[in-house]
């Protein structure tokens, strides 16, 4: 019956709308119920990736303080074992030190499909264009628990990164929850 007026009511206001409106309405009705459920969904696996990258986080986060105390530890034995002098902050350039390099950089590299990695640059030794061990400032020969404590920490600063890039990642998945969340209760 086209043409005939009926009452309908919207968000508790009575509207009289014609029998095509109120078909086109109910269609309305069940595409925002569609969208509303796939909006659901998506908030599902937006709160699942979360979970995934605090997990993913915290064990970093466990990784590095592991990895620290390590190296820390064999530091400690280092200098236990080759005398409280052997190992001291007079070995460490001073500001009448020769010039030198540093063999790690933190890259804040630009991807453009995601946000900002940071990645670790390491250089190798080149005692020419300034990159000096700073393991030999200690020793010419050092000792097998100094190597690997030198490692532990090197290990450290790449966990640091990963760590970081996961906080990035979090937050991102955080903002589209928050922007989910918004987009549902205006509907």
């Amino acid at each position: 019956m086209i043409g005939t007026d009926t009452v309908f009511i919207f968000h508790n206001t009575i509207i009289k709308i014609c029998p095509i409106i109120e078909t086109n309405l109910k269609m309305s009705t069940e595409k925002c119920e569609n969208d509303r459920i796939a909006a659901g969904q998506l908030l599902d696996t937006l709160y699942l990736d979360m979970f995934h990258l605090i997990e993913a986080h915290t064990q970093c986060r466990t990784d590095i303080e592991r990895t620290y105390s390590s190296g820390a530890i064999l530091l400690a034995r280092t200098k236990f074992q080759q005398g409280g002098q052997s190992i001291s902050t007079a070995q460490i350039p001073t500001e009448n030190s020769a010039e030198f390099k540093a063999l790690c950089r933190v890259i804040n590299a630009q991807d453009e499909d995601r946000a900002a990695d940071i990645t670790i640059e390491r250089y190798e030794v080149d005692k020419e264009n300034g990159y000096v061990e700073p393991l030999h400032w200690f020793s010419v020969l050092p000792s097998m628990n100094l190597r690997s404590a030198v490692e532990r920490f090197k290990k450290a600063i790449e966990l640091v990164a990963e760590s970081t890039n996961l906080q990035r990642e979090l937050s991102t998945v955080l903002n589209g929850i928050n922007r989910m969340r918004q987009i549902v209760a205006l509907r």
